[in-house]
């Protein structure tokens, strides 16, 4: 008699990427510095291109820009290739930014915190004119792209993009916040929910779609996504309720995905989302 084999969401997820690796065409990968006048530094940004990218395509090509440069952006181009592959969604660019210093920069302007004896603001404003008058338009002058673009950030990077769609909603056409880390659920995330809250209830212009997700409290562990969920379901209420109605939001929990999980998960499933039902897909 023959045994079936069960295996988890995890276990599933493992073969999922190995089996991306397997059949799907890689990437053309380079890396690029900008010296920015907004944060005063350089920014190094990691850019996927697709394999069959063309630069003198009529279409052009959809961008999505994603913070922590690293793991998760190889990731996605490789998901997104997968699924290209497979008819499922139009050849895309991606673009990992890295970081310089990841507490500050994805922290919003109205906080502050202590560093060298002092009381000092978040970089959140400016890491966000960067993106918007530099880093745009820079990728839009390098490669050709044609105007679609995606933000998405994880955990800590998931607050800032939060942030961001506060401060300036039209700015992309999706965003993709996975397990947002906003550090508690009552009175730090407070300020940013109410400036969201307030930006909504503006005439301006907003995002196609916005997925919000988190892994649930069916993973135990250091790397569960259970503390986070009540800042989660605050946030989803918040959107839920004063988002306008042409905007398509999906939030969604994985139960047994924890934080490092959720992030691939939630990846697969918003380019699926967005994409597939794209009307250059069509």
């Amino acid at each position: 008699m023959q045994k079936l084999c069960v295996i988890d969401l995890k276990t599933a997820l493992l073969c999922l990427i190995s089996a991306i690796s397997a059949v799907s065409p890689a990437s053309a990968q380079q890396e690029l510095s900008i010296q920015s006048e907004s944060t005063q530094d350089t920014r190094e940004i990691v850019v996927h291109l697709p394999k069959n990218y063309d630069p003198n395509s009529e279409k052009g090509y959809a961008v999505i820009y994603m913070l922590d440069a690293g793991a998760a952006d190889q990731m996605t181009a490789e998901i997104a290739s997968y699924y290209h592959w497979g008819d499922l969604m139009p050849e895309v660019i991606v673009i990992g930014l890295e970081n310089v210093n990841r507490g500050p920069d994805f922290l919003p302007h109205y906080y502050s915190f202590e560093r060298d004896g002092e009381q000092v603001f978040g970089n959140g404003r400016n890491l966000l004119s960067y993106i918007e008058n530099e880093l745009i338009p820079f990728v839009n002058s390098q490669f050709k792209t044609n105007g679609n673009r995606v933000f998405a950030g994880h955990s800590w990077a998931g607050q800032y993009l939060t942030y961001a769609l506060s401060q300036s909603p039209g700015l992309f056409d999706a965003y993709f916040i996975t397990s947002p880390a906003f550090g508690d659920s009552g009175e730090w995330s407070g300020k940013t929910f109410e400036a969201l809250e307030e930006v909504l209830a503006q005439d301006q212009d907003y995002p196609d779609l916005i997925y919000l997700s988190s892994g649930g409290d069916g993973s135990p562990g250091p790397l569960s996504d259970a503390g986070l969920l009540p800042s989660y379901y605050r946030l989803a209420a918040l959107l839920r309720q004063h988002l306008p109605d042409e905007v398509k939001l999906v939030h969604e929990i994985h139960d047994s995905a924890n934080h490092t999980s959720n992030s691939a998960i939630s990846l697969a499933r918003a380019l699926e989302l967005y994409f597939a039902t794209s009307p250059d897909t069509e």
